[in-house]
């Protein structure tokens, strides 16, 4: 008989005192071995956290910049086997469907370069290139001009600088007895100049600040270049008109910005912006560059405002502020990614609705679809987004009423899949795994994301108006609002 048998007592009582001990002890053993299950279950999700970013991390930052999907799982989900995958999610779409939408191709076949025709506004200069005339001769009257054989080139004129002598003329009194004579030498006044006495003339300071604020060419290789052509113009010269062409542009702007309150959307978006030798601020602090964009189709504005704060007084502060009367026809749309900064100013009378951004949304499902394990659903979703946004490309030449009824009648139904599939898929993954983040992103702005159904003047994300260059190529009126 075993040791452990023999040495067990036979009084019933303390059997059962034993007993009840010996279950408390399995039952605090089971308990631990739980806890310990628990434990190392979340250590395992949390490494596959931090190597999903790890990864994401390595993307940003050596990868190509564009929201583009896994190459090699993009065609594995095409627009046959997406209605399949939505009908075993009982989503399936409605066969009636419209067929008209343009399909994204995902063959991934690169298409043959295309040479287009060069501009035809710009002047073109004939060169006529003829046989020689010892070639001709051979060729005797057995041979006919025919015409010619056309090809272009594109060429340029270097840029030249040159100097506007203005001679003022002068005229002195013959006789002290002439009518004004007392006045002394009269002499043709100045002409207007945007900086008075200054040594550049207007076309060169709209060149510098084309360079700068447009084409992003800072002041010190504008210094080089001018140097190279043998002109002493220095970074600080050209720091010196900016700052006096902010209190020479100020009634400009006035009526720019009261060009914003004239149009039905307005995008707002702030992004950060580190400034060196700031007084009364330390180089580590961070600034902001928020930007605004609206007024009406064909007069488009972007206005450019500092501040030393990210603060969502801000822009209630620029488009709001109590010192100024606001037209009372002021109602439009406000449009901004998912920065809850912005619900301040959505909350105003004066804005209808406050629209999401769906290109940020993508964003997050396109870095989902780079996961390490699991990335089928996050396929899914980019292509249902992009469901959307062949119906935009559609909907891109029409009027703002016919925008709106065709989404009403394309895009709706395809929202509704997307929440539904959003409400399927919250549960069943990790919430801090990329996908998981992409989905509870999705849901907290999706009465946001379903805004642009409203009204066809909304863009589907923040990108549809603010840096894009309208009306046959003219680019948006833009000011910037420096302290």
């Amino acid at each position: 008989m075993h040791s452990s048998v023999a040495s067990l007592s036979d009084d019933p009582i303390q059997l059962k005192a034993e007993l009840v001990q010996l279950r408390g002890v399995v039952k605090e053993n089971e308990q631990a071995i739980a806890e310990k299950e628990h434990a190392l279950s979340e250590k395992t999700q949390r490494i596959e956290q931090l190597l999903d970013y790890i990864l994401l991390l390595r993307k940003r930052q050596f990868g190509a910049k564009a929201d583009r999907t896994n190459k090699d799982q993009v065609s594995l989900f095409d627009e046959a086997e997406l209605e399949q995958l939505l009908a075993e999610l009982g989503l399936a779409s409605d066969s009636g469907e419209d067929k008209s939408i343009p399909q994204e191709k995902t063959t991934g076949e690169k298409k043959k370069p295309v040479r287009r025709p060069l501009p035809a506004h710009l002047d073109r200069i004939e060169k006529i290139i003829d046989l020689s005339e010892k070639e001709k001769a051979a060729m005797g009257d057995d041979w006919s001009f025919i015409g010619y054989d056309t090809s272009e080139q594109l060429a340029v004129i270097p840029r030249q600088h040159y100097v506007i002598a203005f001679k003022r003329a002068k005229y002195a009194p013959n006789t002290e007895s002439v009518t004004g004579a007392e006045q002394g030498i009269k002499i043709a006044p100045r002409p207007d100049q945007i900086l008075p006495k200054s040594i550049a003339h207007s076309s060169v300071i709209a060149d510098v600040v084309v360079r700068k604020f447009v084409d992003g060419l800072p002041f010190y290789r504008q210094e080089t270049i001018y140097h190279r052509d043998g002109i002493d113009l220095s970074r600080q010269t050209m720091s010196g008109w900016m700052i006096q062409l902010h209190e020479r542009l100020t009634p400009l702007m006035a009526v720019m910005k009261r060009l914003l309150y004239e149009g039905r959307v307005i995008h707002i978006d702030e992004t950060r912006l580190q400034v060196l030798n700031e007084p009364g601020r330390e180089n580590t602090q961070l600034s902001y560059m928020w930007v605004y964009g609206g007024g009406p189709p064909d007069q488009p504005v972007i206005w450019y405002q500092y501040a030393d704060t990210r603060s969502g007084d801000v822009p209630v502060d620029f488009l709001f502020p109590k010192e100024e009367v606001i037209p009372p026809t002021c109602e439009m749309y406000l449009i901004t990614d998912g920065y809850e900064g912005y619900n301040a100013l959505s909350e105003l009378p004066a804005i209808l609705g406050h629209g999401a951004c769906w290109a940020h949304v993508r964003r997050r499902f396109v870095e989902a679809t780079h996961g390490r394990k699991n990335t089928a659903p996050a396929h899914q979703m980019v292509a249902l987004i992009s469901k959307l946004y062949q119906i935009e490309r559609v909907a891109r030449d029409k009027t703002p009423q016919e925008r709106a009824a065709i989404r009403q009648k394309k895009a709706a139904p395809i929202l509704d899949k997307i929440k539904a599939w959003l409400d399927q898929k919250a549960p069943q993954v990790l919430p801090k795994s990329p996908l998981g983040t992409a989905i509870s992103y999705t849901l907290k702005l999706w009465p946001g994301l379903i805004t642009y159904l409203e009204d066809g003047h909304i863009g589907i994300d923040t990108k549809s108006r603010r840096f894009r260059r309208q009306q046959g190529g003219k680019c948006d009126l833009a000011l910037c609002d420096w302290p």
